[in-house]
């Protein structure tokens, strides 16, 4: 600093009031001391009252309010980063499985080479369940009640009849007669579940998609190992295509459809879960379309949204088969496997699954033919090809209130 002559007459000024302003400093100081030793006393002989009973200071309302709102926010934005978090863990999970399940399935070989037994490998279909969605007696002319205990048990006989079909076509256990079955094929094939695809679906069903997943999910599990548990099924082949009710988005997607749909996330789920087995295999693809080998037959395998029918006399059966010509321009394949229209058709080269959740109000609307609820089966003989096309009834008569074809008293 440079001393001007200004700066030292200032300085002077300063010292030499500098005993006033500490007299004065020392006197304020004292003041205080006296006041806040006196405020002290009051407090200790009570003077003051009861601190702890005095209320509490009023917080002006518009500070209350950005306070609140502020925690508030802190706690949604926490709350974010965890789900945040716990998603990106999960789409890790299902892009490790879903690169697994993406593969092709290994084909089906031929084993019965020269000791003259009939070999076949077996399928049934499991499709169109809607097992959350309410059926109420009433809602058609064809008597029909379906909740979700009537799913539970529905999908509980489909796999049950699975079983008792592979027993029966292997000959009841005999060791000469019948099928050599080793091979088994499942086929998840979509609309396990109903969604919150339209308004009507959310007023209209039991459980949300992500509930209706966690309740498909361990049956489906008791269903596969019932299976495994038939010792003489060496390999299981389970073909997973996504149905166009269980997406999140308003209308199907295309090229998308697997990345937004419930379905194809639990077959992921699936897969991870039998993931280690090696009698399991899964193929639950990005396609809407799924293939395999199996002897020298191609089969194709799709939920079947993606081809039209307006109810003509001729039945669905005409449009399907138009859509199989054009696939097959795609990839020729010898047998074709969709559901989606709730009736169950099998013309040899093409099987068109029926559904768990019987005649409802959708079968009505799309023109169906009434009948049981039932799925299909069938075998692949490893040198003739299908034969022993058969269905599946997945419901007891005790869940259906009449006979599905006896015209009520009424009518």
């Amino acid at each position: 600093m440079k001393w001007t002559p200004d700066a030292v007459k200032a300085a002077r000024k300063v010292i030499s009031k500098a005993p006033t302003l500490a007299a004065g400093f020392t006197s304020a100081a004292n003041e205080l001391g006296t006041t806040a030793t006196a405020v002290r006393l009051q407090y200790e002989r009570g003077a003051l009252g009861d601190v702890s009973a005095r209320p509490a200071p009023e917080v002006p309302a518009d500070v209350l309010t950005t306070y609140t709102s502020k925690l508030a926010k802190d706690a949604e934005k926490a709350r974010i980063k965890a789900l945040e978090k716990d998603l990106y863990t999960a789409r890790k999970v299902v892009e490790t499985f879903s690169s697994v399940t993406a593969k092709p399935l290994e084909p089906i070989k031929r084993y019965e080479l020269r000791s003259g037994r009939r070999e076949a490998a077996a399928f049934a279909l499991l499709s169109d369940v809607h097992c959350e969605e309410r059926v109420r007696p009433g809602e058609t002319p064809v008597p029909n009640v379906y909740n979700l205990d009537v799913a539970d048990r529905s999908i509980a006989r489909f796999f049950a009849g699975y079983r008792w079909l592979l027993d029966f076509h292997r000959g009841g256990g005999g060791e000469s007669s019948g099928f050599q079955i080793t091979d088994a094929t499942l086929w998840l094939g979509g609309d396990l579940m109903t969604g919150h695809i339209h308004p009507e679906n959310v007023e209209n069903t039991e459980s949300t998609p992500i509930e209706t997943m966690l309740w498909l999910r361990p049956r489906l599990v008791a269903g596969i190992e019932l299976l495994l548990a038939d010792p003489k099924t060496e390999r299981l082949n389970v073909v997973c295509s996504y149905g166009n009710h269980g997406r999140n988005t308003p209308k199907p997607y295309r090229a998308l459809g697997a990345a937004h749909s419930y379905e194809w996330a639990l077959y992921q789920i699936l897969a991870g879960h039998f993931a280690g087995n090696d009698r399991v295999r899964f193929l639950a693809d990005a396609s809407a379309h799924q293939y395999m080998r199996a002897y020298d037959f191609d089969v194709h395998f799709h939920h079947g949204d993606e081809t039209n029918y307006g109810g003509g006399v001729g039945g669905v059966m005409i449009p399907i088969n138009k859509s199989v010509a054009q696939w097959d321009i795609a990839r020729k394949c010898h047998f074709h496997n969709f559901g989606h229209w709730h009736q169950y058709i099998d013309t040899g080269r093409v099987a068109l699954n029926g559904s768990v959740i019987g005649f409802n109000a959708y079968a009505m609307s799309i023109k169906a033919t009434p009948e049981p609820p039932q799925q299909a089966f069938y075998l692949l003989d490893s040198k003739r090809g299908k034969t022993c096309k058969s269905p599946i009834w997945v419901r007891d008569s005790a869940d259906i209130p009449q006979d599905s074809f006896r015209r009520s008293k009424a009518a």
